[in-house]
């Protein structure tokens, strides 16, 4: 059985390619936007460990900010907050979460 680990990545990207490109990136990991430079979603430790080498690929040091970390989001209190009430969150088949 895999084991997964739920993340939270939120970030702030100056140049529109490279956010975009960024973006792109962490939906390709399976992450889910909650806010357009907001992603949650749950990541094997290789692929958690991957958004540091995304960050150096598409992000500039100078510029631009991200942080990523394990975070468990509770959805009704997040559908409760304001923009979210619709929000769908499907967990992944046959997976364990740390």
């Amino acid at each position: 059985m895999s084991q997964y680990v739920k993340y939270l990545v939120c970030y702030d990207v100056t140049d529109n390619k490279s956010r975009t490109k960024f973006s792109n990136a962490l939906k390709d990991l399976g992450l889910i936007p909650i806010q357009k430079s907001v992603f949650y979603g749950d990541l094997k430790p290789p692929e958690a460990r991957s958004i540091s080498s995304l960050a150096k690929k598409f992000l500039n040091e100078e510029t631009d900010s991200c942080f990523w970390f394990p975070c468990h989001l509770d959805l009704q209190k997040l559908r409760s907050c304001f923009g979210l009430k619709d929000y769908q969150y499907e967990e992944p088949d046959g997976f364990k979460v740390l």
